[in-house]
């Protein structure tokens, strides 16, 4: 490593969907990328992996049975993808946060080259936003619409889906807009069944495929062009800001095996963290000029969290006979049907319904939108520190009234739903998880038109400092129902694209 006196074009910091998409982006546009990643390579991760499996298979290793790994990661290990991927995940006695006292919020890391969408047992659901999502606030005025539309964003929805080979069906829904497939997906006897007896009784409702693809992973295309240089166990600290020029300059980082520091140096800084972590790193990055973080001149930067309302959801048994039931498990999705084309009494927003079924098993699990708060926030933590002496993420985060009556809503519709199907319900899990569950959390410093009360601009640039970007979920002014990843995606594309004209016309 070494404070190398190389000035790179732009220094990337996160290597998950987002990071992983940036250094795809600007590498492929000619320009010269360092990208910081916090925790292991790739190759290191399929080692491990494979090692494993081999305990699994040969010394019949449960790793929920194993004491002292869920002694280091006591927060990780209550995600269901853990047990499949436990080294991918952060050790909790490192990576410490604190929360209030009675207010827990989970946060889920997982730190390694493609980020949590690398993360074996990942969901890897991917749906577009529409502009009824990103005009929500025009609508019930909780909280600001995005300064972008659907049309600004679709060519770079169509880049990553086509890179990405989404499969899925044409559905023609104007609040779930369909994306470019590269096959369809069958429905399954069961989703048939499904699909057919709900929107029969409710026209409203859809039953649609579910849209998936293998994991984003885009380091090794970057890496193909020989001009992306790769750092793992790089823990970036600070962003490096220089008062004269108000622009950034590029970050210092340690060495997460030796505690050693470094810096390195670019021409723009991008910041791919994940919505927790680049909050935290802005708000580290104080100085002179930023007293209360790096460009937080609003003082919005950490505030506005979101994550989506999530609970285990509602079982059945869906009664079909034999020749119909299927071994290999299927997913299938009710996109929101609440406040769509009416107005519910006692709650904004809404939510869709992920179906899960196998054999002659359902399962119903219905993700929530949380509105835009300023009080759920993130700051840092006065006296607790991470292993290598960062000041530790603070999580303030709760559900409104707002979220528990929308909630309720859910559980009575989905099982309306399966009753209607003809499935006998037998079990309902109707208390709401803690916040960070959905592991789908947006919105530290969001986009917006003014730079009064927004951090970043419908490019995903810094209002305070123009050669900074932040693309990963942070940048979100409002949630959507639909999980988040395939839109971080495409933002991030759309950003990368500006940055390319920006530094080509000397502006950056």
């Amino acid at each position: 490593m070494g404070n190398s006196k190389t000035v790179y074009d732009a220094v990337v910091v996160g290597s998950g969907a987002c990071g992983g998409w940036a250094c795809k982006q600007l590498t492929e546009a000619g320009l010269r990328v360092l990208v910081l990643e916090a925790g292991r390579g790739l190759r290191a991760d399929k080692a491990l992996w494979i090692m494993h499996r081999l305990r699994q298979t040969l010394l019949r290793y449960h790793t929920e049975s194993d004491t002292r790994r869920k002694e280091r990661q006591q927060i990780q290990s209550t995600t269901f993808a853990w047990p499949f991927h436990p080294h991918a995940f952060v050790d909790d006695v490192d990576n410490p946060y604190t929360t209030p006292e009675g207010q827990p919020f989970t946060w889920i890391r997982a730190r390694q080259v493609g980020g949590r969408t690398s993360v074996r047992a990942h969901g890897r659901q991917f749906y577009r936003l529409s502009d009824f999502d990103f005009k929500a606030g025009s609508r019930d005025g909780q909280g600001p619409d995005w300064p972008l539309t659907l049309a600004d964003l679709a060519p770079h929805y169509e880049t990553v889906e086509r890179w990405m080979g989404i499969r899925g069906n044409t559905d023609g829904l104007p609040n779930l807009p369909d994306s470019i497939f590269a096959e369809p997906i069958p429905l399954t006897p069961a989703e048939l069944r499904l699909k057919e007896r709900v929107e029969r009784r409710w026209p409203d409702r859809r039953v649609v495929a579910r849209r998936t693809a293998s994991a984003p992973v885009t380091m090794p295309a970057a890496l193909k062009t020989g001009r992306l240089t790769l750092r793992t166990h790089a823990v970036v600290n600070q962003i490096l800001h220089d008062a004269k020029t108000g622009r950034v300059t590029g970050v210092s980082y340690l060495d997460a095996e030796s505690g050693k520091s470094y810096e390195a140096h670019g021409r723009i800084v991008v910041l791919a963290a994940g919505t927790i972590e680049s909050a935290r790193l802005l708000l580290h990055s104080r100085s002179s000029a930023f007293p209360d973080g790096l460009a937080n001149s609003s003082g919005l930067v950490g505030r506005n969290l979101m994550d989506h309302t999530y609970l285990l959801g509602i079982e059945a048994k869906m009664n079909l006979p034999p020749e119909q039931q299927r071994k290999e498990h299927s997913w299938a999705y009710i996109p929101q049907f609440r406040n769509v084309t009416t107005r519910e009494q006692g709650f904004v927003r809404g939510y869709g319904v992920q179906v899960f079924t196998f054999d002659d098993n359902c399962h119903f699990v219905p993700f929530g939108e949380m509105v835009p708060r300023a009080e759920n926030r993130v700051t840092l933590s006065p006296t607790v520190k991470d292993r290598w002496g960062i000041p530790a993420a603070h999580i303030e985060c709760k559900h409104s009234a707002n979220e528990v009556k929308m909630v309720e809503d859910s559980v009575a519709a989905c099982q309306e739903m399966m009753k209607e199907a003809g499935f006998t319900v037998e079990r309902v899990n109707d208390t709401m998880s803690t916040p960070g569950m959905a592991i789908h959390e947006v919105g530290t410093a969001r986009m917006g038109t003014d730079p009064k009360t927004s951090v970043l601009n419908a490019h995903n640039q810094s209002w305070d400092v123009p050669n900074l970007f932040v693309t990963d979920g942070s940048c979100f002014p409002s949630q959507g129902s639909q999980n988040p990843t395939l839109t971080m995606m495409a933002i991030t594309v759309r950003a990368c694209a500006y940055m390319v004209r920006e530094l080509k016309a000397g502006r950056l």
